[in-house]
């Protein structure tokens, strides 16, 4: 995951924030304890945001402690750990190996070559664990790659196809609401890959990188920020819809917050850098 899914701090309540980096800390210790210390380098706020998420939803024997680790070895850190932690610590292996392997595909070099050799035994380790999760993931990697190489420039059908893997992925430890939060994985796919294709869109450009907007974008740069502007707009209207059908038993600020609140916010801003008066 890319990181879009975190919250708009100076909105939260102090402990609601607490709350939040319970469950960052949380996956993060269960990272170290199931997988290593290095696989914490690559840790999402996306995953951390699922974990919590799920939490929020049905109850769960969640156990709240302390740790110290080394990044704060004088104090120790509230952490929540249950079920959808330890999911979600794996899920991000996932995740991130296949980030390694997008950018070895893409750029090689030196650093993906190593990243791809560190992490590879930490990938084969939950492939034995999770092997449906890994033939998503695997199915949707495959396919993406045949689309890039075919130069795709539909970015809602990728958007779908990446919405359609994560719904599945996810979809293995949804025990309540069950339709509900499956759509809302859809769409929060949907919306991940669709703003980080605009937010990379000039840098893709300058580096020649593959990006399914790109040929759109060059050809008339006013027509196409309207209509990727009302797609995503209709992907956050869905998103808030479905977090208004939902019934939560915790932490449901903090869901407000980054549903509601948050990527509405981070969408504006990456739309800002455009200039485009026509999108206003």
């Amino acid at each position: 995951m890319i990181g879009y899914l975190k919250p708009k701090v100076d909105d939260l309540r102090v402990y609601e924030y607490k709350q939040y980096r319970s469950f960052y800390c949380g996956v993060c210790v269960e990272l170290k304890k199931h997988q290593g210390e290095l696989p914490r380098l690559l840790l999402s706020n996306d995953v951390a945001f699922f974990a919590l998420l799920l939490s929020s939803l049905a109850d769960t024997n969640t156990v709240e402690t302390t740790h110290r680790c080394a990044l704060h070895a004088y104090q120790k850190k509230p952490i929540r750990l249950n079920t959808y932690t330890k999911f979600m610590a794996d899920m991000n292996v996932i995740f991130a190996y296949g980030k390694i392997q997008d950018n070895l595909h893409d750029e090689g070099g030196m650093k993906a070559r190593t990243s791809n050799l560190v992490y590879h035994r930490n990938y084969k380790k939950i492939c034995k664990e999770y092997p449906y999760e890994v033939k998503c993931f695997e199915q949707y990697t495959k396919r993406l790659h045949e689309m890039e190489s075919a130069s795709c420039t539909d970015y809602i059908e990728l958007g779908k196809l990446f919405g359609q893997t994560l719904r599945d992925m996810l979809g293995q430890v949804i025990t309540v609401q069950e339709d509900s939060v499956s759509k809302l994985f859809d769409y929060l796919g949907q919306w991940v890959y669709c703003i980080d294709a605009l937010d990379d869109l000039e840098k893709d450009a300058k580096e020649h990188a593959f990006n399914p907007m790109l040929a759109a974008y060059q050809e008339d740069k006013e027509t196409f920020l309207k209509e990727v502007k009302q797609h995503i707009n209709s992907l956050l209207l869905q998103i808030v819809y479905l977090y208004t059908e939902m019934e939560f038993v915790d932490y449901k600020g903090i869901v407000f917050n980054i549903l509601c609140i948050a990527i509405r916010e981070k969408t504006d801003a990456i739309y800002k850098r455009y200039h485009c008066n026509t999108c206003d």
